[in-house]
């Protein structure tokens, strides 16, 4: 069966009347928004199929999936952020098991939808919506810091083990010279500064928890002018300030001062931190590229990505200068 034909499979097992299904995307999860033309009710369905391997994680699992619809549950029950809440299926569970051929299933989950428009390019230089997303972002890191019963949770971890798995990976880069050997030694040097900064981060109070972990334009919605954080797929336990530092290459650097000044209101940071930030930003450019650096035809951007940052950001990092704002 084909994807649309798959999403009509899986939506027949919840309790929705009159299903019209529009596609969204097809990246981590392949996804749909569901409208039931009964009442106007909206959805979003998500089969947890990546469109390429290097996407594929503990978090397309059973019990990461589980893991994943807890968290949820946790913040719309306590009423934190506005979520997406997820939707049982007509069995009463929130993970959903479908056959695609004989030996093959696939997962898939409803979450509610949450209107209004997502972050666009205009809305990432504006310094009241900066601000905002700053105060939500360290709302929510001061919620999961408060959650006692995660150790049975099967989440990605974004810890240093992280940087060794991504060197490893980008070796594969070299050898099928989708970039050369001169900026994967660059990648090797900034990764072994990282590593220190994180085992430093290691020793601080409150610096490790559950964050989102994927904080870009695409992932927050404007609802009544209020930045909501959606997609928590890759969320999983990492440092706080690599949310920080997500969410800071969604902004214009001109209003990334705003960002920290809200992060700041609800939430303990400081300046001394940046330095950190910065390292943990590249980790997660690097991590992107692990996803797609066995993707010939998705990862082609990499090349001349990894060539301009670099120079740009990487080899100035290494010399001590700040490019916190040059991301």
């Amino acid at each position: 069966m084909n994807n649309d034909q798959l999403a009509m499979e899986v939506i027949s097992q919840y309790r929705i009347s009159e299903p019209v299904l529009e596609f969204i995307r097809h990246n981590e999860n392949l996804t749909y928004k569901v409208t039931d033309k009964a009442d106007g009710t909206c959805f979003l369905l998500r089969i947890h199929t990546p469109v390429t391997a290097g996407l594929s994680g503990i978090q397309h699992t059973w019990k990461g999936l589980q893991s994943e619809v807890t968290l949820l549950q946790e913040l719309h029950r306590n009423s934190v952020l506005q979520v997406q809440i997820p939707v049982a299926n007509q069995s009463g569970e929130y993970v959903t098991l479908t056959k695609i051929v004989e030996g093959t299933v696939c997962y898939s989950t409803l979450l509610t939808w949450i209107e209004g428009p997502i972050l666009t390019a205009e809305d990432s230089d504006n310094k009241d919506i900066a601000y905002l997303l700053g105060e939500q972002l360290a709302l929510l890191h001061q919620f999961t810091r408060t959650l006692t019963d995660t150790e049975h949770f099967e989440r990605p971890t974004y810890g240093a083990e992280k940087i060794d798995f991504t060197m490893n990976e980008l070796i594969y880069g070299v050898e099928n010279e989708v970039f050369s050997r001169e900026p994967y030694e660059v990648i090797v040097q900034v990764c072994a500064v990282v590593k220190d900064q994180l085992h430093l981060l290691d020793t601080q109070k409150d610096s490790w928890g559950l964050i989102h972990s994927d904080i870009q334009l695409n992932n927050v919605v404007l609802n009544n002018g209020i930045p909501c954080f959606i997609d928590y797929c890759l969320s999983g336990f990492g440092y706080y300030l690599f949310d920080i530092g997500s969410a800071t290459t969604v902004l214009k650097s001109g209003v990334r001062n705003s960002f920290l000044e809200g992060y700041a209101s609800k939430a303990a940071f400081t300046a001394d931190s940046l330095r950190i930030v910065e390292g943990l930003i590249i980790m997660d450019v690097l991590l992107c590229y692990t996803f797609f650096i066995r993707d010939l035809e998705r990862g082609s951007w990499i090349k001349e990505h990894a060539v301009k940052a670099c120079e740009r950001i990487w080899k100035p990092y290494l010399e001590g200068k700040e490019v916190y704002y040059s991301f």
